[in-house]
Order: structure tokens, then C-alpha cells, then sequence
């Protein structure tokens, strides 16, 4: 199992978080659920205002899938993005743009012993502005794991 989290974590997404971006973070958590039960809490966009801490709306036309454009409220914020990468059990990422914030959202999901798994995010905003977002992006990805572990961990 260890060999398979390994190639896990680096497979590439189709879009990178810039890591010298003004406003860059990343963080994980453990979740006692099995790796399909967490990634489709995630990949049910239109569930998001359920459990996804400040966000109030989201809705996605047609089936998640690289490519697809989804329109989410978040913190009184309409935002529009647009998913690059989709693989089922493994990854799920989106671009997003805020005014002239343009950001990056990545999540991973690496199953471990157990049934359990690990989810690391990373977060990118660049553009005017950004960087006064840094420490909000920090707490922002803390609460969502929390949120996202807290769903998963109902069944």
C-alpha cells in the first residue's frame, strides 16, 4: 500500500499550484472513511452549501468531468470555475477567478491502512490582491478539510 501512495501524491494534475504565488498554502488531513467515500463527498458539487464551510450555492451542469464549468457562492462571492482535472478516487481540480484573483484549487486523496484516507489540499491565488489573502486561504483549507472529514465520517 505504501508504493501506491507514493505514485498517488505525485501524479500530476493538468493544472499545477503555483508555489511562489503571493498566496500559496496547502494543507491535510487523516479521515476514518474509505478513499471513495470522501472523494465523492467532494466530487458532488451541488452538495457543496451541505458541509463546504461558507459556501452557500453551487451547481454544476451536466456530469463532473475535466472541463466542466461550475458556479459556486462562497463567502458572498460568485464564483465561476472551471474543473482541469478529474480522477475518480484519486484528485479533483478546479480553477476559479474572483475579480482579478485567479486561483487554483487541488485536492488529492490517497488511500491508506486501515480504510482511512489522507487528503492533502494546495491553493493558489495570484493577481492584485492576493497576497491580503494568504492567512483567510489558511483557515479557509483548515475548516474545509474539517468539513469535508466530518461528512465522510457520518457513514
Amino acid at each position: 500500500m505504501l508504493g501506491f501512495t507514493t505514485v498517488s501524491y505525485a501524479q500530476k494534475m493538468n493544472i499545477e499550484t503555483d508555489t511562489h504565488a503571493k498566496a500559496y498554502a496547502t494543507d491535510s488531513i487523516m479521515i476514518n472513511a474509505p478513499v471513495e467515500e470522501v472523494y465523492s463527498r467532494l466530487a458532488d458539487i451541488n452538495h457543496w452549501p451541505g458541509w463546504f464551510q461558507g459556501v452557500t450555492e453551487a451547481k454544476v451542469n451536466g456530469p463532473v468531468k475535466e472541463g466542466a464549468v461550475f458556479v459556486w457562492k462562497a463567502k458572498g462571492y460568485k464564483i465561476e470555475s472551471k474543473l482541469h482535472t478529474i480522477r475518480p478516487n484519486s484528485a479533483i481540480g478546479w480553477t476559479g477567478k474572483v475579480w482579478w484573483i485567479n486561483a487554483v484549487h487541488n485536492w488529492r486523496f490517497i488511500p491508506v491502512a486501515n480504510r482511512q484516507t489522507k487528503v492533502v489540499i494546495q491553493e493558489s491565488f495570484s493577481g492584485l490582491g492576493s497576497s491580503f489573502m494568504k492567512n483567510s486561504m489558511k483557515e479557509d483549507m483548515r475548516n474545509d478539510l474539517i468539513g469535508l472529514k466530518n461528512v465522510s465520517e457520518k457513514n
